[in-house]
């Protein structure tokens, strides 16, 4: 009951003296008993003599939520549904939680996060479920929840076919092309085995975007030019070659995208969406 209530309740229905232990119980002070109800002050603390004013309530602060804790708050639920949390749903989680910094040096976003604490979430998402005694999934992006395991064999009976491939097209060449292969020696031998590793490699290059060292593929077919032009003995014949932008002076400052999801901004920084739909074309 509201403080004001009982004094207004202060007729002659109900004693002073009884309206002044309630207000005391209540918390009220003396004076405040006295404004409200006329009893004087002496009056007052002789009624509420040994009744404790009682203390008052704690103020709750609530604290601030670490990214670490809400990243973990939003991830559970997400990992305990049949078909699991995919890895570009946490990513969007970390993103949001953690932040990223736009470098103006680069033109990329760098996330305040990094594998370590990915790891970190995880754990601590695998250690909630066991305590609740559920189950959580992390799932890879190329996972076909409906079909999961025909999905994975498709992928790696596709993985086998292109090495077995790869394989066959370096061992081709090294049948039409190998390295001193006029001579029987050891060292013969380990010319040819390093340039069958080397062909692989360059092959894997040319083929699978940013392989490697992620040398541009302009930048790579033009230094192979000038190389087997020059061992030809025709460098006059040497063409320019079309090196795209990664010869282009860059600038020396980006300015940030106004995007409304710093993640798929990220994402798009990347080139990682772009690639995609040139599979799709």
């Amino acid at each position: 009951m509201e403080l004001s209530t009982i004094a207004a309740r202060n007729t002659d229905s109900i004693p002073a003296e009884e309206t002044v232990v309630e207000l005391r119980k209540g918390g009220m002070s003396i004076k405040d008993i006295h404004d409200a109800t006329g009893v004087p002050e002496r009056k007052v603390k002789e009624l509420t003599k040994g009744i404790a004013k009682p203390p008052k309530a704690k103020r709750v602060v609530t604290k601030t939520q670490k990214p670490f804790t809400k990243a973990v708050e939003r991830v559970f639920p997400l990992a305990k549904r049949q078909h699991g949390i995919r890895d570009y749903e946490l990513r969007n989680i970390m993103h949001e939680e953690y932040r990223s910094e736009w470098d103006t040096t680069t033109g990329n976003y760098v996330s305040n996060y990094d594998q370590s604490t990915i790891k970190r979430v995880k754990e601590k998402v695998r250690l909630r479920a066991a305590e609740e005694h559920c189950s959580v999934l992390f799932v890879m992006d190329w996972v076909d929840e409906e079909a999961p395991t025909a999905g994975r064999e498709f992928l790696e009976a596709a993985a086998a076919d292109l090495m077995f491939r790869i394989k066959a097209h370096t061992h081709q060449y090294m049948e039409i092309h190998a390295t001193r292969w006029r001579e029987d020696s050891e060292e013969a031998d380990l010319s040819q085995r390093k340039q069958l590793y080397a062909a692989e490699r360059h092959l894997l290059k040319m083929a699978v975007k940013d392989y490697g060292i992620g040398e541009p593929l302009a930048l790579l077919l033009e230094r192979s030019l000038v190389l087997t032009d020059l061992l030809e003995g025709t460098p006059d014949v040497l063409m320019p070659v079309d090196q795209g932008d990664w010869q282009d002076e860059k600038p020396a400052y980006y300015p940030e995208p106004k995007g409304i999801n710093p993640f798929l901004d990220f994402v798009d920084s990347q080139g990682w969406l772009k690639e995609v739909e040139d599979r799709l074309d």
